[in-house]
C-alpha cells in the first residue's frame, strides 16, 4: 500500500489502527475522521458558527464567492490581535518580515510542480492569456525572495515571516464558518536550516511552542504525524521522542517518499464539539522545495548547498484559531463554566454601567482613564434599565462589568462583576492593575469604535 495509518504510543510501540485499544476520546475522534472517514454530514452544526454570529464577530459575505467571510468590528479586533501575536512570535525568533504577491504564474515550473499537490483545491485566475494560481500560503513569495539573494552558512538558521491571505478552492459542502473557508489568513513562518540535525532540533522547539500556546488558551492538541516511509524507518527514535515528550499517543500517516516535498508534516488538531478535528498549528520539514525553487546557501568551504526548509504556523490560520477559541468556550459552557475569551483577546475588557444620569460624568471619566491605561472599555449610556444593560454585557462575554451608583461615587469602591469570578468591590487602581497583570506580554490594540454605546450601530454593539 502507498499510504498506511498507525498509532505510535508514548512508549514507542507502533500499533495497527484496528488493533489499537483507544481510550483517548479526542484521539478516537481523530481516528474516526482521518482513518475510518466517519464524518459529520452537517459541519454547520458546529457551535462556533452560531457563536461567531451571536457575538457579532463574523458573517458570510454574500457578495463574494462561497467561503469568504466579513469580520465585524469585534471580530476584526480579535483577528488583528491574533495577527500581532503571530508577528510577536516571529520577531522573537529574529524573523525577517516580508509582504509578497498572492498570485503566481502556473507556467513557472516550480509553481506548477508545487501546485500539482493541491489538485482540485487550486484557486485559479486567468485575467489574460496567462493562467495564475492564488497562493495557498506564503511559500511561493518567500521562496522567490530567498532564491534571488546570497545566503551564507553563517546566516542559518534564517527565519522569514508573512501574514498571507491564502486561497483554497474547498468544495462547497466542506465550507464551515471559521473552520474551513476558501479565503483565510496564514501567519506563515519559514526557517532555512543547514542540515537535518539542525532542522530536527528547531522542529522540536516549534512543536513545544505550539503546545505552549494551546495550553495558554486552555486546550490541548492531538497530533497527526504525516511521515514518509523512509523517514519513519531512519528517524524512528526521533519520532518516539516527539510522541513521548507530548505525553499523548499520536496518529501516524505513512506515505511513499517523494510524493510530497516534506518528510514529516505534523498537524496539531483541536477536537471541536461535534468531534471534528480542526487542524490548528503545523510544523513541517521540507527537503524538496529548496532545490525546486533554486534556493542555495554558501557553505564554509565555498560550495553551494540547498538548505532544509521548516514550514510552521504556530497558531495555524487566524480564522481557525478563532474557531478553536469559540469551540473551547462552548466546551466550558457544557461543563458548567461561563463561556469567555482570553482577557487579552476580549474586544471589550470592561463595560461601565451608570445607575442614573447623575452617575454619567463619573463613569465617563472612569472609562477615559481605563482607555488611557490601554484597557478596552465602553460606557453603556443607552436609555435602558441597569438590569438590561448587565444582561447584555453578560451575553457579550464582557470580562469586567462595573456598575456605578451614588455609593460607588462617594466611596471610590467600584462594584465589579468578574466573569467567572463573582462580584467584588475594587478601587479603580486595583482594577487597572489586575487587568494589566493578566494581559502582560500579550499584544494590545485600542477599542475599535467609540466608547459610548449610544453611538454604536447595531452591528457593533
Amino acid at each position: 500500500m502507498s499510504e498506511e495509518y498507525y498509532v505510535l504510543d508514548t512508549k514507542g510501540k507502533l500499533w495497527e489502527v484496528e488493533e489499537y485499544p483507544c481510550r483517548d476520546e479526542e484521539l478516537k475522534a481523530l481516528l474516526d475522521y482521518e482513518v475510518f472517514k466517519r464524518r459529520k454530514a452537517s459541519p454547520e452544526a458546529a457551535p462556533h458558527t452560531r457563536l461567531m454570529k451571536k457575538l457579532k464577530l463574523a458573517e458570510h459575505e454574500e457578495l463574494s464567492d462561497a467561503g469568504h467571510l466579513r469580520l465585524l468590528p469585534r471580530g476584526a479586533l480579535i483577528f488583528d490581535l491574533l495577527s500581532d501575536f503571530a508577528l510577536q512570535i516571529a520577531l522573537r525568533k529574529g524573523a525577517y518580515v516580508v509582504h509578497t504577491s498572492n498570485m503566481y504564474d502556473l507556467e513557472y515550473p516550480p509553481v506548477a510542480k508545487h501546485a500539482e499537490l493541491f489538485g482540485q483545491k487550486m484557486y485559479k485566475l486567468k485575467p489574460g492569456k496567462r493562467e495564475f494560481v492564488l497562493r495557498y500560503a506564503a511559500c511561493f513569495g518567500q521562496f522567490s525572495i530567498l532564491k534571488d539573494y546570497e545566503i551564507s552558512y553563517s546566516d542559518l538558521p534564517l527565519w522569514i515571516f508573512e501574514l498571507a491571505d491564502s486561497y483554497r478552492y474547498e468544495r462547497r459542502g466542506e465550507i464551515s464558518g471559521l473552520a474551513r473557508q476558501r479565503l483565510f489568513h496564514m501567519p506563515d513562518l519559514h526557517c532555512l536550516c543547514a542540515n537535518m540535525e539542525q532542522a530536527k532540533e528547531i522542529f522540536r522547539s516549534l512543536r513545544d511552542e505550539c503546545f505552549e500556546v494551546a495550553r495558554s488558551m486552555g486546550w490541548t492538541y492531538v497530533s497527526l504525524y504525516n511521515v514518509t516511509r523512509d523517514f519513519l524507518e531512519e528517524e524512528r527514535d526521533f519520532l518516539n521522542r516527539l510522541v513521548r515528550e507530548e505525553g499523548r499517543d499520536a496518529l501516524l500517516h505513512v506515505v511513499e517518499p517523494g510524493k510530497y516535498y516534506w518528510v514529516i508534516n505534523v498537524e496539531f488538531c483541536f477536537i471541536d464539539n461535534i468531534n471534528r478535528p480542526i487542524e490548528s498549528a503545523t510544523v513541517q520539514i521540507d527537503v524538496g522545495n529548496a532545490k525546486r525553487f533554486g534556493i542555495t546557501y554558501t557553505d564554509a568551504d565555498g560550495s553551494k548547498k540547498h538548505p532544509i526548509i521548516i514550514h510552521t504556523a504556530i497558531i495555524g490560520s487566524i480564522e481557525r484559531f478563532m474557531c478553536c477559541l469559540l469551540e473551547k468556550a462552548e466546551k466550558d459552557r457544557k461543563a458548567g463554566k461561563p463561556p469567555m475569551l482570553p482577557l487579552w483577546l476580549s474586544p471589550v475588557q470592561v463595560r461601565v454601567i451608570p445607575v442614573s444620569d447623575e452617575d454619567l460624568p463619573f463613569c465617563e471619566e472612569l472609562v477615559k482613564r481605563l482607555l488611557r491605561e490601554r484597557i478596552r472599555a465602553e460606557l453603556d449610556d443607552r436609555d435602558r434599565s441597569v438590569s438590561w444593560k448587565v444582561r447584555r454585557a453578560e451575553e457579550s462575554w464582557i470580562p469586567y462589568i462595573v456598575v456605578v451608583g451614588s455609593e460607588e461615587r462617594e466611596s471610590g469602591l467600584l462594584s465589579v462583576r468578574i466573569r467567572g469570578g463573582g462580584l467584588r468591590k475594587m478601587r479603580a487602581d486595583d482594577l487597572i492593575e489586575e487587568i494589566k497583570r493578566k494581559t502582560e506580554g500579550y499584544p494590545y490594540r485600542p477599542l475599535y469604535g467609540p466608547m459610548r454605546l449610544s453611538k454604536a450601530p447595531s452591528f457593533a454593539d
